[in-house]
């Protein structure tokens, strides 16, 4: 047709007799042709409408006819380097997911009802565990259901509702496995493994969908260590706490010691009420600083890891105007924390809380030992790690890192050459032959050439003090004793180069020993007297993990919040506000 009326605008053009009004021919000529043209658009147009109007039953009919299997298959087992996707949304799991499908040749598995309701219930539940209900697609199998209980889902809707719920039970079983961020992204002094998860996911997942045990299996994957059930608790209170108002607010002003009298002790007052330190109401409004609001203060300082003197200055009063919502942000983040290390137990082993300046015994679920610690300083900080104490060293002598020999001693030698002798150091050549260091001229040695081995000898003046805790590991960390003792009365106790000090040595030892008629003090002191260097095995090595923690509650259901001495708080509260990462599907 194109090509006839082509050929008839063309003879209709060469036959044309030229006139005077040539502009007038040209423009009827032009409106010919593009009437013309017009009228072969619109007829190709209408084929096409009619084509499709023509088909588009049969389409609709083809895809009524895919069966929810069909779809389920076809969504798990996409086109080469396709993703497994739901709605354009890119699915966590994209291994398990599919082999589970595959090994129930693809039938849907949420058919049973109570499956269905326990897992949302779970799901929204999610919440008390310091998690996001909406990162496990909730809202959209909500709509689905919602969806469903008003009309008949599509057997491709029913398909997206089966997979978006067998992902979500995946997601939030890793996630309370082993918490809902990476950690060491978070953090590279990060070596924590990550908890073990079940060696068989679809079977697992199979056995809890044909039992009908979603919370239970749920439940178990959740931390055994009594601190996180508590921490859980506390969040929950405190939430409810906010909802109604938060805690009454405390004003800044002089410092307050007991016996003091001031318009600020009843909110003072009704604050340690509000969060439990203070018990007695029956002096709400009193203003007189008595020996009863000390013990309330005494006891908030504690929990706070604060010096515990009973005087509210400035530190206790900041203390006191932290807001509910950051102490709840506080539990949120530190709860994810317990996921990453709490997971699981020995019934007996060593444990430091870096931020909060301690080392417990945990033993048959109770705290055995507990002593006051000194951590690496900012920037010099304590790695968190899992190790295995096997033995005690007494009487140690120190070989220095080679970066404190070098950019520490080193600059003090080449000012003062009788800086070894003064603190009982002695050098030795790479072999470890102790050398006179009297003749060597340090000035002509930097970091780059320096072929020295430095070692402090044993004894009270030694850095390590009279015995150091052994657990061998890649950052040569461990705990030991130190001749500066006063430092354990601070506060923020962040002045090691990364080893952990620890004030209770000989109660630590002796606890580790268990043999008191043997490891008593007077062994000790004989052993000490000697000045022999003397390794000590273990009667059974035992594990110690080193964590950072800055909200945790203890056996007596305390609540304590510690400061974010590595300012490590601040990105792992953010990543938690951030929805769970799902990425576009192409």
């Amino acid at each position: 047709m194109l090509k006839l009326k082509s050929n008839k605008i063309r003879q209709e053009f060469l036959g044309w007799n030229f006139r005077p009004s040539i502009k007038s021919d040209f423009l009827f000529l032009f409106g010919y042709f593009c009437d013309e043209l017009n009228q072969l658009i619109m007829q190709k147009l209408f084929s096409r409408i009619w084509i499709y109007l023509i088909f588009l039953p049969l389409l609709s009919l083809n895809s009524q006819n895919i069966s929810v299997e069909q779809w389920i298959e076809n969504k798990v087992q996409p086109q080469e380097e396709d993703i497994v996707a739901v709605d354009g949304i890119e699915l966590f799991s994209q291994v398990e997911l599919p082999r589970f499908y595959s090994n129930r040749a693809f039938k849907p598995a949420w058919r049973d009802a109570k499956n269905r309701n326990d897992l949302i219930e779970s799901l929204k539940a999610s919440f008390d565990e310091g998690l996001m209900p909406k990162d496990y697609h909730l809202e959209r199998i909500e709509g689905l259901i919602m969806k469903s209980d008003h009309s008949s889902l599509s057997r491709e809707e029913m398909a997206d509702l089966d997979l978006l719920m067998t992902d979500a039970l995946i997601i939030y079983a890793s996630h309370l496995l082993d918490g809902k961020l990476d950690q060491s992204e978070i953090r590279k002094k990060w070596d924590v493994e990550r908890n073990e998860g079940p060696s068989n996911p679809d079977s697992l997942l199979t056995a809890t969908l044909h039992n009908r045990n979603i919370k239970t299996v749920l439940e178990d994957l959740k931390p055994k260590h009594y601190m996180y059930k508590l921490m859980k608790f506390h969040l929950k209170k405190l939430r409810n706490e906010a909802e109604t108002g938060g805690w009454p607010m405390v004003s800044e002003g002089e410092t307050l010691k007991p016996g003091d009298t001031s318009s600020r002790i009843p909110e003072i007052r009704k604050y340690l009420t509000a969060v439990g330190d203070l018990k007695d109401l029956e002096s709400e409004n009193s203003e007189v600083f008595d020996e009863e609001l000390e013990e309330a203060v005494k006891k908030f300082q504690w929990r706070h890891r604060l010096t515990s003197d009973g005087i509210i200055g400035k530190g206790t009063i900041e203390q006191m105007q932290v807001p509910i919502e950051k102490r709840i942000e506080n539990l949120i983040l530190n709860l994810e924390r317990t996921r990453w290390i709490l997971q699981e137990f020995d019934e007996d082993f060593l444990i430091v809380n870096i931020a909060g300046f301690h080392v417990k015994r945990i033993t048959n679920k109770k705290e055995v030992f507990d002593s006051r610690v000194i951590v690496g300083k900012y920037h010099k900080e304590t790695p968190v790690f899992k190790g295995v104490m096997k033995y005690i060293v007494m009487n140690p002598t120190w070989t220095l890192p080679y970066s404190i020999a070098t950019h520490e001693t080193l600059p003090r030698l080449k000012k003062d050459p009788g800086y070894l002798s003064a603190k009982h150091m002695e050098v030795m050549d790479r072999n470890g032959k102790v050398i006179d260091h009297s003749s060597i001229d340090w000035s002509q040695y930097s970091a780059g050439n320096f072929p020295f081995i430095i070692r402090q000898k044993a004894g009270p003046w030694n850095a390590l003090g009279e015995v150091k805790f052994m657990f061998p590991n890649k950052y040569a960390v461990y705990l030991h004793d130190t001749p500066s003792r006063g430092l354990f009365n601070q506060q923020d106790r962040a002045f090691s180069h990364g080893c952990i000090r620890t004030e209770d040595k000989w109660g630590l030892l002796m606890s580790l020993m268990d043999d008191p008629e043997v490891w008593n003090m007077d062994k000790i002191n004989e052993i000490l007297k000697s000045g022999e260097t003397t390794t000590i095995t273990l009667p059974e090595p035992i594990n110690i993990y080193l964590i950072y923690l800055t909200a945790a509650v203890d056996q007596d259901n305390n609540l304590m919040f510690m400061k974010d001495v590595y300012k490590r708080d601040k990105d792992i509260a953010k990543a938690m506000k951030k929805p769970f990462h799902f990425e576009k599907a192409n």
